[in-house]
């Protein structure tokens, strides 16, 4: 039936033409944000999902950053340690010259003097960002944040943080309170040699054997401190590399969930552009039927 009325036709060509050019702006919106999902409504869960990995992406990176910087205060500490021991040596070295009757003393005194200022000047200047494990007293050791809690737990509660510590440190500098004995004694014939006090070679409180063994137990305290210190560090790179590849795969993760397919949403783009050219055509086709029923009134 023919109707100047009701023109179904162009009701049907009207309905497929707002469909491709829904379809058409969905596409145009993917293609400028590179977003298949941006918002809840297009599609709950995964939106949700996808927001909570971008997230712990956040906290990772923020992890990640955490331990560069331990990384870098803990290298400053190893660094440090490792010229003490090397200082500490050069001051071995003059302690056993002392015993030579041909030695100036007084001189050698002001060597070692001139020695320890640097070792205080490495122990003072062994700082990363207000941190230095030379210089502290702390029988807890300071911990670095190592991961964050990454589980979906939509019910809430409190996650899980992990931290990796250095141990107790020991204060290098003067009597802490933890290794006082060691660093107190060193530091003891440190003043008696910088006054020019000889040592003899027999047996005794001033001979050249009970100096010795005072300096190596520093320099023992001093290289297990770099030990510690050090394997402290290779776990704190190992854990950031970790970190940093979990951060990469949840970002991939998320990225399959929400982006777009750039190469399918421009081929879906170019058949659209085509179905609304033909839909307006239809539809501009439907509306002219109405006009065919002039023909058939004189």
């Amino acid at each position: 039936m023919t109707s100047i009325l009701t023109n179904s036709g162009a009701m049907v060509a009207l309905q497929s033409l707002e469909a491709t050019q829904k379809a058409l702006s969905d596409t145009q919106n993917q293609i400028s944000t590179g977003l298949k999902i941006q918002t809840a409504k297009d599609n709950a869960a995964v939106w949700t999902v996808a927001t909570t990995m971008k997230a712990n992406v956040a906290s990772l990176n923020q992890v990640s950053s955490d331990l560069g910087n331990a990384d870098s205060t803990l290298g400053t500490a190893v660094a440090g340690a490792t010229q003490i021991t090397s200082l500490v040596s050069q001051i071995r070295a003059q302690a056993v010259s002392m015993t030579d009757s041909a030695t100036n003393t007084a001189a050698t005194g002001q060597n070692i003097k001139q020695l320890m200022s640097q070792i205080q000047a490495t122990i003072s200047s062994s700082s990363f960002n207000g941190v230095n494990l030379l210089n502290s007293d702390t029988t807890a050791g300071v911990s670095f944040i190592a991961a964050t809690a990454n589980d979906y737990n939509p019910a809430g509660g409190s996650g899980t943080s992990t931290y990796i510590a250095t141990g107790a440190t020991i204060n290098l500098s003067s009597a802490g309170t933890v290794g006082n004995t060691v660093v107190s004694a060193f530091n003891a014939l440190m003043t008696t040699l910088t006054g020019g006090a000889a040592l003899t070679s027999g047996t005794g409180a001033g001979t050249l054997n009970n100096a010795l063994a005072t300096i190596d137990a520093y320099s023992a305290q001093v290289e297990s401190q770099a030990s510690a210190l050090g394997s402290v560090q290779k776990n704190v790179e190992s854990q950031q590399t970790f970190v940093n590849n979990l951060a990469n795969t949840f970002t991939t993760g998320a990225g399959n969930m929400v982006d777009a397919n750039m190469t399918a949403e421009s081929a879906m783009l170019t058949a659209l552009q085509t179905q609304q050219q033909l839909g307006t055509s239809a539809l501009s086709i439907a509306n002219q039927a109405p006009q065919s029923i002039l023909k058939l009134f004189p």
